[in-house]
């Protein structure tokens, strides 16, 4: 009943306050995500403060210049056919070329000896296409074959390489065969 502790004229203890609700804040993802905007905002403006600048483009030509009264300008001359085609069909550069290459002969001791290959010759050609020097670039096994393709070689017709419109000295590679199955009363033996 009563408390005998108590006194009658003691207030009583004043009660606990009742608990808080718990706070809503805000969690910690939206604090990451508002912290990774910041960084990459940052970088942005960043990157581009030390990008340079690039130069404005130059404004397109135009036909007239608007300034040139047209009595001052120069009269238009419509250009003859002959001109017209020359300025369009200018040759264009290009290397040297046989033009005529007869066959070399093939030699007697290497077709006795069954002998076959191929020769590369570099063959120095002069401004009005014929052979200057000739010289074995890779050599066949056979001794015959390769003096054979340069004997060839002297009498051969180039075309000279192009160069700005005229015709200049240049070298041209050309390879030489010697198959015996391209002569007559002959079979190649395996």
């Amino acid at each position: 009943m009563s408390d005998p502790m108590r006194r009658p004229d003691d207030v009583p203890p004043p009660a606990a306050p009742p608990p808080e609700p718990p706070r809503k804040g805000s969690s910690p993802l939206i604090w990451i995500l508002l912290l990774v905007a910041l960084v990459a905002l940052g970088w942005y403006f960043l990157s581009k403060r030390d990008m340079p600048q690039s130069e404005p483009l130059p404004p397109p030509p135009t036909i007239g210049d608007g300034v040139t009264p047209p009595a001052e300008r120069e009269p238009t001359r419509t250009p003859d056919r002959t001109s017209r085609l020359s300025a369009t069909t200018a040759p264009a550069d290009r290397p040297a070329r046989v033009v005529d290459q007869p066959r070399p002969d093939y030699p007697a001791a290497a077709l006795r000896n069954r002998e076959e290959g191929s020769v590369t010759l570099l063959v120095q050609v002069d401004a009005a296409g014929k052979p200057t020097d000739i010289s074995v670039e890779q050599r066949s096994r056979s001794r015959d074959l390769d003096r054979a393709a340069m004997e060839a070689a002297r009498n051969w017709t180039f075309e000279p390489a192009i160069r700005n419109g005229k015709p200049e000295a240049s070298s041209v590679r050309v390879p030489v065969d010697f198959t015996l199955e391209d002569q007559p009363g002959t079979t190649a033996r395996n």
